[in-house]
């Protein structure tokens, strides 16, 4: 199967005031499809180039790339028509017309005869639970509202691949991981699109992506699942676990476990308890089972933040702050 992104050799540079900077540094990759991909670097590693040459905004000054099966420079009509762009504090949308009336009229726009454009539509604002507020203006639209109406007007026209750019940004944590879990669940691994995403999250990275690429200065440092990248980095792996109720001996219980290193209390909260797990590998179904046979109700179990900023540390000469 051919990837959903094949990138060969990338070169890009823009004038400066003292000549030419480079921008992008011959990066290769190739994302296949229905991977949920993660691309992250410092400010002016070279993301957005490397994202907008993708969309064929920007022409390559040397190298290769195909985003669908399809060229940049000699197919770049057939790629836009196969991409979705999703970019943070997106203010394009007409603030007087209902967010009904902004698919339809973007829907037109993407080549959508008028029947096709309001069943897509009506489909993406249920969709996203926009349904109640589908006739409303969009200038009263929440925050959240309008990043979830950003996101259906780039799958209006069903798109295999699309690009992301801090979609949660600004977002409460609720609507947050509501936004995330669909992006997950429904995008990747029902509908089985490819998602290219940068966000200086690493926490919302860690969760999502399947693997992440660390660009700096224009080069590529690294590729691999989160877990790959901080144990290549010379680290374990950690993940955070909370849990609702008594949990008297489970440190213990938990540090029995065959690959679990450590279990460092991080934090107790009346009856809660947050414990920090540091596993030789990727926990596995042992871990549950404790769980079950303890009654316990976990409230969250994921990859700590600190085992990626590890990785990117090690790979990259900037992390942010």
């Amino acid at each position: 199967m051919s990837p959903a992104i094949d990138v060969v050799d990338l070169v890009h540079a823009y004038p400066g005031p003292r000549g030419p900077v480079e921008a992008l540094r011959g990066v290769a990759l190739a994302v296949p499809p229905g991977e949920f991909f993660g691309l992250f670097g410092p400010n002016g590693a070279g993301k957005t180039t490397f994202i907008r040459v993708l969309a064929t905004l920007v022409t390559p000054a040397a190298g290769a790339a195909r985003v669908a099966g399809w060229d940049v420079r000699r197919d770049a009509a057939r790629v836009r028509a196969a991409i979705g762009l999703v970019f943070s504090n997106e203010y394009s949308f007409y603030g007087r017309l209902t967010g009904r009336q902004n698919l339809e009229f973007f829907g037109a726009l993407q080549n959508l005869a008028p029947r096709a454009a309001r069943r897509r539509a009506a489909e993406l604002l249920a969709f996203f639970g926009l349904e109640r507020a589908a006739d409303a203006p969009v200038q009263s639209y929440s925050t959240g509202m309008r990043q979830k109406l950003n996101v259906a007007r780039a799958l209006l026209h069903d798109p295999a691949v699309v690009f992301l750019d801090e979609p949660t940004k600004g977002l409460d944590a609720l609507t947050a991981e509501a936004l995330r879990a669909l992006l997950r669940r429904e995008l990747v691994e029902r509908q089985g699109k490819t998602i290219l995403l940068t966000t200086h999250d690493l926490q919302e990275m860690e969760q999502l992506c399947d693997r992440v690429a660390i660009l700096e200065a224009g080069r590529l440092r690294a590729v691999g699942a989160p877990a790959e990248l901080a144990r290549e980095a010379g680290r374990s792996v950690v993940y955070r676990l909370e849990v609702a109720g008594p949990a008297d001996g489970l440190a213990e219980r938990l540090a029995r476990l065959p690959g679990v290193l450590a279990v460092e209390p991080a934090a107790v909260t009346g009856p809660a308890a947050v414990l920090d797990l540091t596993f030789e590998h990727a926990p596995d179904a042992d871990l549950w089972r404790l769980f079950a046979d303890l009654g316990l109700r976990v409230v969250r179990f994921g990859p700590k933040e600190e085992g990626l900023v590890t990785a990117l540390k090690e790979f990259s000469r900037e992390v942010p702050e």
